[in-house]
């Protein structure tokens, strides 16, 4: 008498560099860069953390991917824009970049990113200054000043009471404390409560771009 014997064999997706970029990504997106672990990681992949040093140096290594991963998901301008549109809509592309993935901003303050995503966005905004005609010089100071402001920006929004676990009406307490000592922050205490960063920092761009111009020869 024979038997079929039924064998079910598991199929499991191979590890890639890939796979653990993309799972330490959604990790961070979730749960914040802080909890970042390549413990962590490992259990998200269903592996052993010691499996994932097959396809990435450390976690200084993926932290400096993770990075590179959120220039590189900023759109290039459209080659048709003049070239105050075109940085306008860089800026924007950037901010919103850094708007949806709030925890680059701490990377990106304590590590240095010089891999190709954040080299190329540099290397746009470059070409769009020196095409409009800047000198060189006033290249190098626009670009300084663009990225002192978006990233001036995005640190202020990660960390604008109320976008985090803090309760934000202890901001509202303590603005609503400078009385007559603070007369104008007493006034100006609405706009400051329901601050919205984003019209804040277009504003800010215009401004910049506005004293571009005025250096152009």
């Amino acid at each position: 008498m024979t038997y079929d014997v039924g064998m079910t064999t598991e199929t499991r997706t191979p590890l890639t560099r890939e796979r653990v970029i993309q799972a330490a990504f959604g990790f961070a997106d979730q749960h914040g860069v802080d909890e970042l672990s390549m413990r962590k990681l490992g259990a998200e992949l269903g592996v052993e953390a010691m499996s994932l040093y097959n396809h990435v140096t450390d976690k200084g290594d993926i932290l400096d991917e993770m990075i590179d991963r959120v220039f590189l998901s900023m759109p290039p301008p459209d080659p048709r824009l003049d070239w105050k549109d075109a940085l306008r809509q860089a800026g924007v592309g950037a901010m919103d970049a850094f708007t949806a993935h709030p925890w680059v901003i701490n990377l990106l303050v304590s590590r240095a990113s010089t891999r190709a995503g954040a080299l190329a966005y540099m290397e746009r905004i470059l070409a769009i200054l020196t095409h409009a005609g800047f000198s060189d010089a006033d290249t190098h100071h626009a670009w300084q000043l663009l990225a002192s402001h978006t990233i001036g920006y995005a640190i202020q929004q990660a960390t604008n009471p109320g976008t985090d676990d803090s309760d934000p009406t202890a901001f509202e307490t303590w603005l609503s404390r400078a009385g007559d000592i603070h007369p104008n922050i007493t006034r100006l205490a609405p706009l400051i409560i329901n601050c919205q960063f984003g019209r804040e920092y277009e504003f800010g761009l215009e401004v910049i771009i506005d004293g571009l111009a005025g250096r152009l020869p």
